[in-house]
């Protein structure tokens, strides 16, 4: 089950942007990834209340996706056309309405490996109270 997040930075107007379009352009490029069941693919887009880019240029922006699967030899040898593809995607969709809006926008790709099967994974905090 691929998971993808879309984070974007606080100065961009998001209510310009088809996320639906995004996504279905998205989710038919990774139905060229072997054995990737694109139904599973859990998909979304974080809006980040505070963002520091740069110098704190407030025309600069950040839009960085993230694709998260499990990978194999397969997938690995796949990775960079993807990316690529991805990148152009965003390219094509994201950076026009941005760039739009006056900012300026670099896009950036992150493919991702989610861990290999059956590997236990365990993250804890500390316990914060003022008894």
């Amino acid at each position: 089950m691929p998971q993808l997040t879309l984070t974007i930075s606080h100065n961009i107007n998001i209510d310009v942007i088809n996320f639906k379009n995004l996504f279905s352009q998205i989710h038919e490029a990774l139905r060229a990834v072997p054995n990737m069941d694109v139904n599973t693919a859990q998909s979304g887009v974080i809006q980040e209340t505070f963002s520091y880019v740069g110098f704190d240029n407030p025309k600069a922006t950040k839009v960085y996706l993230q694709l998260y699967w499990m990978e194999n030899e397969e997938r690995a040898v796949i990775k960079p056309v993807l990316g690529k593809t991805l990148l152009e995607i965003l390219e094509n969709n994201i950076v026009p309405e941005v760039v739009g809006q006056g900012l300026i926008c670099i896009p950036r790709v992150r493919i991702a490996n989610l861990g290999s099967l059956n590997q236990g994974y365990f993250i804890g905090g500390i316990i914060n109270s003022t008894m």
